[in-house]
């Protein structure tokens, strides 16, 4: 009876926490800025050439471009003035090696990262 009243007992005591927990997350959402950089992907990947990097922007500012090897090292760096709404980075392979890059985009609070892949 006693374990039965224990396992009872913390299941409220979890399922209470966990309701505040997410109230506590829902306000730091709202207070959050939103994002500027939206919707980045990298078309085609993997590619052999050249590649378009496409993100929306919510705001005209400088973002950084950079790609970098798997060990940190940059080998490829760009600044872009974005305008408000879609915008198109054009990456050319020139003589890098066939491999996996990591390519970032670099705004005021923000920075998104994904792979990129040459073949």
């Amino acid at each position: 009876m006693k374990q039965l009243l224990l396992i009872t007992f913390l299941f409220i005591f979890t399922f209470s926490f966990a309701q505040q927990n997410e109230k506590d997350i829902n306000v730091i959402n709202k207070n959050k800025h939103q994002p500027i950089l939206s919707s980045v992907s990298a078309y085609p990947n993997p590619f052999n050439v050249t590649t378009k990097i496409n993100f929306e922007a919510s705001k005209e500012q400088i973002v950084e471009f950079s790609v970098k090897n798997l060990l940190g090292k940059t080998v490829y760096l760009q600044q872009v003035n974005t305008k408000i709404g879609y915008n198109a980075i054009t990456f050319y392979r020139d003589d890098l090696i066939k491999g996996m890059y990591i390519y970032t985009l670099q705004a005021e609070n923000e920075i998104i990262s994904k792979r990129l892949v040459i073949r």
